[in-house]
């Protein structure tokens, strides 16, 4: 459950200053430097408001559009229809977004993504993923941990009440689940229903984690 000193910490988070990622990703959504100037002015504006929803009511018509242009949104914000954790991620900077309910999504708006690594998986695992996909493009990267929230949900939608995140418990063994992937697919190469190209491409990915994991 997210709490309101949670959206607080999370509302008035990188405000200060815009990370040179966060201004990359804003002008790769062909803002200028006014529109990320303002944005950034928006965050300083509201960080003092504890509620994401109220901050947002407080601002203009323009300065909304300004945040929908940073978090490269298709349609206008509609603030009445936002979850809590929508509103939120919508005050923070680009690229530092965050699931906060821990259900493996990360609400940016009414928009869902998936949040991997996830946001309570350890420092080392996250540091390992970073290490094994270096270079890689996302073609490149094995979905098989990367998409398990959606193939875990097959029939449901976000918020419903027997909604599964694979990776909730802090606990969550990642280096057994690397394990048995990489059983899976030794399986489901040899039982042909993986080319080998596949099998090569997933095996070295896997492999390279394993080590970068140790």
């Amino acid at each position: 459950m997210t709490t309101s000193s949670q959206l607080s910490r999370d509302l008035t988070a990188n405000v200060a200053a815009l990370s040179d990622k966060s201004v990359a990703l804003m002008h790769q959504r062909k803002m200028s430097d006014d529109d990320v100037e303002t944005f950034q002015n928006i965050l300083q504006k509201v960080q003092q408001t504890h509620d994401p929803k109220a901050a947002l009511r407080s601002l203009s018509a323009d300065e909304l559009d300004v945040v929908r242009q940073a978090h490269g949104l298709a349609e206008p914000i509609k603030i009445s229809v936002l979850s809590d954790e929508g509103a939120a991620n919508l005050l923070n900077a680009p690229g530092y977004t965050h699931d906060l309910n821990n259900d493996g999504l990360t609400t940016i708006g009414e928009g869902n993504m998936f949040t991997f690594p996830p946001e309570n998986a350890p420092a080392s695992f996250k540091a390992a993923w970073e290490e094994a996909s270096d270079g890689l493009s996302i073609m490149d990267i094995p979905t098989h941990m990367i998409f398990a929230v959606g193939l875990a949900n097959i029939g449901r939608e976000p918020g419903d009440p027997n909604w599964v995140n694979p990776y909730a418990s802090p606990d969550y063994d990642y280096g057994n689940a690397v394990s048995e992937i990489m059983d899976s697919v030794e399986y489901q190469y040899n039982h042909n229903m993986m080319s080998f190209e596949q099998y090569q491409k997933n095996m070295s990915f896997y492999n390279k984690l394993t080590t970068a994991m140790d």
